[in-house]
């Protein structure tokens, strides 16, 4: 099969299309034919190896190659054993840490949901890391009620413009958002009550004070004091991501120096990693085929183009997602 592969920590130029074996499915796990997969800045953190930290988890040295992208939509291809909730034929959408820019890919079924009829490949593929994301901020990390009031800080990226669509979804009654000013009425077509723009004067001038249950911060630009201001009393501050490229700890350093300040100013503020759950994607997968979000994809890139996708995604100012698409048929 043809992947997108890596045999050492490198930039987008250094990744390198591939012959790879098809992967068997060990148990508890599933292969899929990959229709379209979806990108995330996690994706050139994987193939950089930065934040170094990163290191630690993936490892200082390779053993063999490995395959770009996690996001994923397809068909299951094969499964393994004691695999029940997904079947051969089935229309999927996944999230996997690796693996995803290949023809064929595998991943533990809890990777992965069903995926309704009449969601397109595109979206689905957009979806799953940063929905995940933003579902998970805003309903475990920021306790988002009905009647709830959230802002988003960063809404037009990748995990901001489906949270401002998931904020309604779980209840909120009002949704404000921060963005720049070429993307606001994108922001605004998705629902958002206000738009403010971070480029006037101080970052969010013009922010009610003192108005918001959450204020979920995907870009970690905003002092602590300044967001301190905008929460009404018990309300909190859920960092999502960080734009910070520092090579040791990256977006983390951000997320440390914010919760350390949260502290000292007796602010709520807490960061969140998301968790690949399956009950979260079928969720997702669900309000995808109600038509309760839908994702903004920038743009589709063919396979043969899949560096390029990489390092648009990797420039960043991206509105929405960018897919790849890996396959032409599905």
């Amino acid at each position: 099969m043809r992947a997108l592969t890596y045999d050492r920590y490198t930039d987008a130029a250094g990744l390198r299309f591939t012959d790879q074996p098809v992967p068997e499915p060990g148990d508890g796990r599933v292969r899929v034919r990959v229709i379209a997969a979806g990108l995330n800045p996690f994706d050139w953190h994987m193939h950089r190896g930065e934040p170094w930290i990163m290191r630690m988890q993936e490892g200082f040295r390779f053993d063999g190659v490995r395959t770009a992208g996690a996001d994923v939509a397809g068909i299951v291809d094969a499964v393994g054993t004691a695999v029940t909730a997904l079947a051969v034929g089935d229309r999927v959408l996944g999230s996997m840490g690796g693996g995803a820019l290949a023809e064929f890919a595998v991943a533990k079924a809890g990777a992965f949901a069903r995926l309704p009829d009449g969601v397109s490949w595109e979206d689905a593929a957009a979806t799953p890391m940063a929905g995940l994301t933003a579902l998970q901020g805003l309903r475990d990390g920021g306790g988002l009620r009905d009647g709830g009031s959230v802002l988003v800080w960063g809404a037009s990226g990748g995990v901001g413009h489906l949270a401002v669509q998931l904020a309604r979804v779980l209840g909120a009654l009002r949704v404000d958002a921060v963005c720049s000013p070429r993307t606001g009425d994108l922001v605004r077509g998705l629902g958002a009550d206000r738009v403010f723009d971070y480029t006037k004067g101080e970052p969010g001038s013009g922010v009610g004070q003192g108005d918001y249950d959450i204020v979920l911060d995907t870009v970690a630009t905003a002092p602590i004091a300044r967001l301190r201001r905008l929460l009404r009393r018990g309300g909190r501050v859920v960092m999502v991501g960080g734009l910070s490229r520092g090579r040791v700890l990256g977006p983390l350093s951000s997320l440390v120096t914010r919760t350390v300040a949260g502290n000292v100013r007796r602010v709520d503020a807490r960061g969140l990693m998301a968790r690949v759950d399956a009950s979260d994607l079928e969720l997702l997968a669900g309000w995808l085929a109600a038509g309760a979000i839908a994702p903004v994809v920038q743009e589709v890139l063919p396979f043969d183009r899949a560096v390029e996708a990489l390092e648009i995604v990797e420039r960043g100012h991206v509105a929405g997602k960018v897919v790849v698409r890996v396959t032409g048929d599905g």
